[in-house]
């Protein structure tokens, strides 16, 4: 197990939420964008799953999302970091794999960030992934076009920032709230239930993983305000990245059609 690996075994304990957390051991930190609500009702599951690194992903666990209707993947991660070589799905036959580089750096990787000064770096690390238009356009396309009764996973190496910002960017062109947008965000560093409580009631549990939510708390909540700021909605965001009008269509239906 790598550094990485122990430090998110440390931070992050899953629990039941329906389906939001799914049950796959071999899996880092992967979640259903289903179930949360929008003024068109909730975002449907069986659609996109955000996940860390799969490079240990089990054949049964495999197979069990195969059955759950994975039929295509985004892998975010950089060439430095050999996407081709290191994700099992690269050489699966029966999904198509996709590598579209957000950013060319893991910003969760412990000897980075113990080498920055504050948490903003996190903020300017996203910012700097959306300023990369065309690289968004690809992304999201390639997420928007997979057949409506399918499933697509996207992910990075640790599941919680360049795969977080994929998840904003889905989440906000459906509606989603952005209180929902920013708790989706911090499952990635404690458990559903002490997420849910630390929005809720602003209590965050007596742990290093609560440490960790009240550093990330404005991070996500930071870079969503400042789309919108600068471009009114997240749609109007991607569509001045490059997605046509119809690619837009087919997200949102995606996301929110059963």
């Amino acid at each position: 197990m790598g550094l990485l690996d122990r430090l998110f075994a440390e931070v992050h304990v899953p629990d039941a939420d329906g389906v939001r957390v799914l049950d796959v051991p071999s899996a880092m930190n992967l979640r259903d964008l289903g179930g949360y609500e929008t003024p068109d009702g909730p975002t449907v599951t069986h659609r996109f799953l955000r996940c860390g690194s799969t490079r240990c992903m089990s054949q049964k666990d495999r197979a069990f999302l195969r059955a759950y209707g994975l039929t295509h993947v985004l892998d975010l991660r950089g060439s430095g970091e050999s996407p081709e070589l290191t994700c099992p799905y690269a050489r699966e036959r029966d999904v198509v794999w996709k590598n579209v580089t957000l950013l060319g750096r893991n910003l969760s990787d412990p000897a980075f960030a113990a080498a920055q000064h504050d948490l903003d770096y996190l903020s300017r690390g996203y910012v700097a992934m959306l300023e990369n238009h065309e690289t968004i356009r690809q992304a999201v396309s390639f997420l928007a076009t997979v057949p409506h009764d399918e499933c697509a996973l996207f992910h990075c190496a640790a599941g919680m920032d360049r795969t977080g910002v994929t998840a904003m960017l889905l989440l906000g062109a459906a509606g989603v709230s952005r209180t929902d947008i920013v708790r989706d965000y911090l499952y990635s560093f404690a458990s559903v239930r002490d997420v849910d409580r630390f929005v809720a009631e602003g209590m965050a549990p007596d742990s290093f993983a609560g440490s960790r939510l009240m550093g990330r708390l404005d991070t996500m909540g930071k870079v969503y305000d400042a789309v919108v700021g600068a471009y009114g909605t997240v749609g109007d965001y991607l569509l001045a990245c490059g997605l046509s009008d119809a690619e837009l269509k087919l997200l949102r239906s995606r996301l929110l059609v059963a």
